[in-house]
């Protein structure tokens, strides 16, 4: 048998190519197995709290890693996207956040972060805000809404200044000439706490929060804020129907991670997440709450957001909106 001869230089560029090989081995097993982070923009309870956990719950089961949901409200969601953005981007921190996310910068003289600080993932889903009144306000439409405003002075609650929800009705009020000053709420249930108990007249915010009352008439839907009626309610009228085409506005929810999170931790948290929501049991649940699942390749989800940045900074210029 011929026996190979390793020279000297040869054998010390094996070795130094096995040692520098080891600590990117260590880097990856830490990635694939170490323990994850949902850092959610609002309180407990709401939109994007409900489904970060499901999401979360199903990720653990399909990977065998330690997902957990934190909670970090306050300041529209910009507390919890600095967070993030100052995270080491090692693959185990990411924002489940929403349209917050393109709005703040437009509207907070420092948000605390630059769009460029999160890279995105994955949109986990879309859909509509509602518009609704407490039963004793007598307008059962948008347009009687409008009047009525026109009459006497009224007030709207929405999930907090700069939301989506928040945006979604300013557009109707800048098209319609509606007359209605904004009570934001630190979430969707101190809002619908104050509408039920009538300290506010009017809200708009996500049918997960609002739906359960509109189905037990406790709330009177007016509008959905998309161009269709959403399917899992196709008795509230789009606005689109009541005459405002160019208001509509849509929720997503969605997920990013820090700036320089390494690529293929990237596309694998989007392509697990992505079979997550191609499952019957996550499709109908997201339904229930008031979302449609999306899960599609994280360049379209960079789309949505480049998109929502156009409109929302026109918008915001024409309106005027500001924190402060």
């Amino acid at each position: 048998m011929k026996k190979v001869k390793f020279d000297a230089t040869r054998r010390a560029t094996l070795i130094g190519l096995g040692a520098s090989l080891l600590p990117l081995a260590a880097t990856s097993e830490s990635i694939d197995r170490g323990p994850m982070r949902f850092i959610v923009i609002t309180a407990a309870g709401g939109a994007a709290d409900q489904i970060a956990r499901l999401v979360a719950s199903k990720l653990s089961t399909a990977t065998g890693r330690s997902v957990v949901v934190e909670n970090k409200a306050g300041a529209g969601g910009n507390i919890a996207t600095e967070f993030v953005a100052r995270a080491p981007a090692d693959g185990k921190t990411f924002l489940f956040t929403s349209n917050n996310h393109t709005i703040n910068p437009f509207i907070y003289k420092d948000a605390g972060y630059l769009s460029d600080d999160l890279v995105p993932v994955i949109q986990v889903g879309a859909g509509p805000s509602v518009m609704a009144v407490h039963p004793s306000v007598p307008a059962h439409t948008v347009q009687e809404l409008i009047a009525l405003s026109h009459s006497q002075q009224l007030s709207y609650a929405s999930t907090g200044l700069g939301s989506a929800s928040n945006l979604a009705c300013e557009m109707i009020k800048a098209s319609s000439g509606m007359n209605m000053v904004h009570v934001p709420y630190k979430g969707g249930a101190e809002a619908i706490t104050a509408v039920l108990g009538a300290q506010v007249p009017v809200i708009m915010t996500s049918l997960t929060s609002a739906g359960p009352h509109i189905k037990k008439g406790t709330l009177r839907a007016l509008c959905v804020s998309t161009a269709q009626r959403w399917p899992g309610n196709p008795e509230i009228p789009s606005i689109a129907e009541a005459g405002f085409r160019d208001c509509t506005y849509e929720v997503w929810q969605g997920i990013l991670a820090p700036k320089g999170t390494p690529t293929a931790v990237v596309e694998k948290a989007n392509a697990d997440i992505a079979r997550i929501l191609g499952s019957s049991e996550v499709h109908e649940r997201l339904v229930t709450i008031g979302y449609r699942p999306v899960g599609k390749p994280t360049g379209d989800f960079a789309h949505v957001l480049s998109d929502d940045r156009e409109r929302v900074g026109a918008l915001v210029k024409k309106i005027g909106l500001t924190v402060g």
